[in-house]
C-alpha cells in the first residue's frame, strides 16, 4: 500500500486525476480545490458541468474548513450507519466545478484506510466521482470500468482490483428548521 500511496501522491500533486477504490465503488479523482484537475474529471466522465461532484475529506474537521458544519458529533453519528454523503451549505476554499448549479458541496468522510491516509498526506479534500461515463451503471467492479475511463486517467491505483464494491453511499441534507436529515438518495 505504501506505493500506492506515494504514485496516487505524486499524480495528485502533479494536477492529474486518479482511478481508485473508496469504501463504497471506484472512484476517479482529483485535487478538490483545482479547476483544472476537477474539469478533467468532467471531461472524463463526459458529464455536465451543472452536476456537482463529491468530496472526500479525512475527517468531519477537515470538513470544516470547506464547508459549514454544526455539530459534527450528529454528522459521525449518522455516518456510522453506512457510507453517507452529506450536502452542505456555504462552500469555500474548493473549485467551483465541484459545487454545480446549486452552490453547495457533498462530503464524505470515507471508511477506508487507504483513502485516509491518501487524503491527510495531500492535506486537503479529494473529488471522488463514480468511475462511470456519465448516464451508465455504476460498475461494481474494477473490470467493469469503462476502457475510456482507464485510458484517460493519470494514474490507477493497484488495490482492491479483484473485489467486488458495494453500493453508493446514501445522501443526507442537514435541514436546519427541525435538526433533522433528510435523505436525498
Amino acid at each position: 500500500m505504501k506505493n500506492e500511496l506515494k504514485n496516487a501522491l505524486k499524480a495528485l500533486e502533479s494536477g492529474e486525476t486518479i482511478l481508485y477504490p473508496t469504501d463504497t465503488i471506484w472512484g476517479i479523482g482529483c485535487d478538490a480545490m483545482s479547476d483544472t484537475a476537477t474539469k478533467k474529471i468532467f471531461e472524463i466522465k463526459r458529464r455536465d458541468y451543472s452536476k456537482g461532484l463529491i468530496c472526500l475529506a479525512s475527517s468531519f474537521e477537515m470538513v470544516q474548513d470547506y464547508a459549514d458544519i454544526n455539530e459534527i458529533e450528529r454528522y459521525k453519528d449518522a455516518s456510522n450507519e453506512t457510507p453517507t454523503t452529506f450536502i452542505l451549505e456555504n462552500p469555500r476554499n474548493i473549485s467551483n466545478y465541484v459545487l454545480g448549479k446549486n452552490n453547495s458541496i457533498a462530503f464524505r468522510v470515507p471508511n477506508n484506510n487507504f483513502c485516509i491516509r491518501l487524503i491527510k498526506a495531500f492535506g486537503r479534500p479529494l473529488v471522488s466521482s463514480s468511475a462511470n461515463l456519465s448516464g451508465n451503471l455504476i460498475p461494481k467492479n474494477y473490470d467493469d470500468i469503462s476502457p475510456d475511463i482507464k485510458k484517460n486517467v493519470g494514474y490507477i491505483v493497484k488495490l482492491k482490483k479483484f473485489k467486488d464494491c458495494k453500493v453508493s453511499s446514501r445522501i443526507l441534507k442537514f435541514n436546519s428548521n427541525d435538526g433533522s436529515f433528510n435523505q436525498l438518495r
